[in-house]
């Protein structure tokens, strides 16, 4: 049986560094996917070649050991034995991807639901996309105890462009797919998700923690006064988190609004993005000059993508800007990818 998976990665367009305070987010599927090719085998070995990587890994499925951090495939097998759900044969796969690696577009998670719906469908067992997305979630975050929310996963699994909430219950709702021309401009720095993950959430938490018992982000209530404890520093950085949860609510609103009018509302992607370059300092130098390059070429607006520190950043202009932005980007040493928002999601192929 030859069986091939295949999975989109994503941008985040409103809500970055959000979702793990239960905050609504609005991501969009892109049409760069990463694929894996398998074929079966007659006894119980897993063979893998990471193409890209020019890697090549082995797993016997009688005796997977624990992974390593980081060790998503093993992971995930892991998981799946311990739910009930690992194949009983093995198989030989070519794992290729076009999303860039390391950039913040989800180019792991990608890999991970594409390899998760790739172990269910050679175990027999039939899922829905959410199952996959959760049980993506499960292998790559909660196994390892990573800080990281299901945004990634469901954009990922799901496909199209979704504003996902998660409390009290999770809640996927369809959003139009907005209109422009969209480019995704990969800087060539690897992003840097824990450091960054770890600093933007662990000191917010804290301080929220300490600012009120009975209010939080998700409160309709205005919020209380900083306590006096509070530094200038800490106040700064808790009025910023409340500034960047009203962008997060004011773009997919008008998104919604003028799908096909960017123009209307991608300023407030510039906003969105000035927040997380000076509230949570996740922006860079490359990628400063990648998104105000862009802008002078005629992009109406753009933001970083991902946990930051690196990685992709991503602008939406009108017809005719996207070559002199492609050209701008390589004369800087970075790469400019047009891409097309509501892609797929997860997708699996029989081949006789």
């Amino acid at each position: 049986m030859n069986v091939t998976t295949s999975a989109p990665g994503r941008i985040c367009l409103f809500g970055e560094h959000q979702d793990y305070f239960g905050l609504p987010v609005l991501a969009a599927a892109i049409d760069v996917r990463c694929f894996i090719e398998s074929t079966s085998r007659l006894d119980r070995w897993i063979h893998l070649q990471l193409t890209d990587l020019d890697t090549a890994l082995t797993f016997d499925l009688d005796d997977l050991p624990e992974p390593a951090p980081r060790g998503y495939w093993l992971s995930a097998l892991k998981v799946a034995q311990s739910e009930g759900w690992l194949p009983q044969k093995g198989w030989d796969a070519k794992v290729s991807s076009e999303i860039p690696q390391q950039a913040g577009a989800s180019s792991s998670t990608a890999l991970q639901v594409a390899w998760c719906a790739l172990i269910a469908e050679r175990a027999g067992k039939t899922v829905s996309q959410a199952w996959l997305a959760r049980a993506a979630h499960r292998a790559e975050v909660e196994y390892f105890n990573e800080p990281g929310g299901q945004m990634d996963h469901f954009a990922c699994a799901l496909g199209g462009v979704h504003r996902f909430s998660f409390i009290p219950e999770f809640k996927c709702e369809p959003w139009p797919v907005p209109g422009g021309e969209w480019m995704l401009l990969d800087s060539r720095e690897p992003k840097q998700t824990l450091n960054v993950l770890d600093c933007a959430k662990t000191e917010r938490v804290g301080l929220l923690q300490a600012w009120s018992d009975e209010w939080d982000l998700l409160s309709a209530e205005p919020p209380p006064a900083f306590p006096p404890a509070f530094s200038s520093e800490q106040k700064a950085l808790m009025q910023g988190t409340l500034d960047l949860r009203e962008v997060s609510e004011n773009g997919p609103r008008a998104m919604r609004a003028y799908p096909a009018l960017p123009e209307n509302w991608a300023v407030l992607l510039n906003d969105h993005h000035q927040l997380l370059r000076d509230v949570l300092g996740v922006s860079t130098e490359r990628i400063e000059l990648l998104l105000s390059t862009a802008r002078s070429l005629g992009a109406w607006g753009g933001k970083i993508n991902g946990s930051g520190g690196g990685g992709t950043c991503f602008v939406v202009g009108p017809s005719g800007v996207r070559q002199n932005i492609l050209d701008a980007a390589a004369s800087i040493g970075a790469s400019a990818i047009p891409i097309q928002l509501g892609a797929a999601g997860v997708q699996v192929f029989h081949q006789d």
